[in-house]
């Protein structure tokens, strides 16, 4: 007796598991933890259990199965071996529809969109050429050349995370049980070591002063607000530039940066000095009603860009090889511990994160009271550096 029905397998949702659904006769819908539908015969032939693989679910449809499936049972009943017949060829799964199940597991895991932004350019553009092909048929020769042509192109960072992301869905191929080795593992030698590229950032007091006194002055009042703030909770570029009103709490004196919008996918709060209240109670006028801190000017639903930020350092003077917007973290980090602050209170404020859970968790609780003083003393410092005159300026004025 047939049980399933087409509404039934169409309904079908991965759940992380293997899931199995049966038609009757030996017939088996096999569902994998990512969502994969193969279809299955399991049957008997002279005492021996046997299985084979009838295809995958919607490339061959219930009516299609269920034929192949009696035919495999008039086999037996004749006594045929149906393993001495030639089957018929199962559908191949092709790279492309591997890459499109590892992007939607990145997005179940509710990956950040920078993140997803990254993978989907690196596997739907760059790997697209190896798209249309199956994925058990997909060879190291075939990956090479897309991984030459980035390194011909002084990419070479972006090859070595172009083979990484190969290897990976070739992993997930592997686990799905549609590839059985990983070309792309090979490929690690031919890719090599990209220059390790720190972030610019001012961190001599003197100069990070005139930095300040620039910003200060610079005539875009949502951009100036932004990194003033910037400044003083030296959060990464995305978590301020993404923050929301309902996010700020003023009478408790912290900002919440969602997880998210975090790069390490746990909720951070940072404490904010009085400058720092002060700075957002004037961007409060200035928002305008929309939902976030630091809106576009013509599109008040859109967080300033990234590009906006760093440009407007460029047009003080501050291009990418002198500071950047992400550089305020590096500024901050460098001259708190040059001045003695703790290290872990420093890296706890970083937002960085504490590998053991215990530890971790000891750290938020035990350093809050820490982290709040230590971004007061910091705002009150930056407030010390507005007024210093670095050395370079004492002799051009001397000139």
């Amino acid at each position: 007796m047939n049980d399933l029905r087409f509404a039934q397998l169409k309904a079908i949702r991965p759940t992380g598991k293997v899931q199995q659904f049966f038609d009757g006769g030996g017939l088996v819908m096999r569902v994998t933890g990512q969502g994969k539908m193969t279809w299955r015969l399991e049957y008997r032939f002279d005492g021996e259990r046997r299985s084979r693989s009838l295809g995958l679910f919607p490339d061959v449809p219930l009516a299609e199965a269920r034929e192949m499936r009696d035919h495999v049972r008039n086999q037996i009943a004749r006594g045929e071996d149906p393993d001495a017949v030639v089957e018929a060829p199962a559908a191949e799964t092709t790279f492309g529809e591997i890459v499109a199940y590892f992007i939607q597991n990145l997005v179940d895991q509710e990956m950040s969109d920078a993140t997803l932004q990254k993978n989907r350019w690196l596997l739907l553009d760059l790997a697209g050429p190896l798209h249309s092909r199956p994925i058990a048929k997909v060879r190291a020769g075939d990956i090479i050349p897309l991984i030459q042509e980035q390194i011909v192109r002084g990419k070479r960072e972006t090859a070595k995370r172009l083979r990484s992301r190969i290897a990976a869905v070739f992993d997930l191929g592997i686990v799905m049980e549609v590839c059985q080795g990983n070309p792309a593992i090979a490929l690690r030698s031919i890719v090599p070591k990209a220059e390790v590229k720190h972030t610019a950032a001012i961190t001599e007091e003197a100069e990070f002063g005139t930095l300040l006194r620039t910003i200060d002055n610079y005539p875009n009042s949502t951009i100036r607000n932004l990194l003033k703030m910037q400044v003083l909770c030296y959060t990464r570029l995305g978590e301020m530039r993404m923050s929301r009103w309902e996010n700020i709490n003023f009478d408790e004196k912290v900002m919440l940066v969602p997880k998210d919008i975090v790069k390490v996918r746990r909720e951070h709060q940072v404490p904010l000095s009085r400058q720092a209240i002060a700075i957002l109670a004037e961007q409060q006028k200035i928002s305008g009603g929309s939902n976030l801190v630091f809106p576009q000017l013509r599109k008040r639903d859109k967080p300033l860009s990234e590009n906006a930020v760093n440009n407007a350092l460029l047009a003080m003077g501050y291009g990418g090889d002198i500071h950047t917007a992400h550089g305020f973290r590096s500024s901050a980090s460098t001259i708190l511990n040059e001045r003695g602050f703790r290290h872990d209170v420093i890296e706890a404020s970083l937002g960085h994160v504490e590998s053991n859970a215990v530890r971790r968790a000891y750290n938020r609780a035990v350093y809050w009271k820490e982290r709040v003083e230590m971004a007061q003393a910091w705002a009150d410092l930056c407030d010390k550096f507005r007024g210093k005159v670095s050395r370079l300026a004492e002799i051009e004025e001397s000139l």
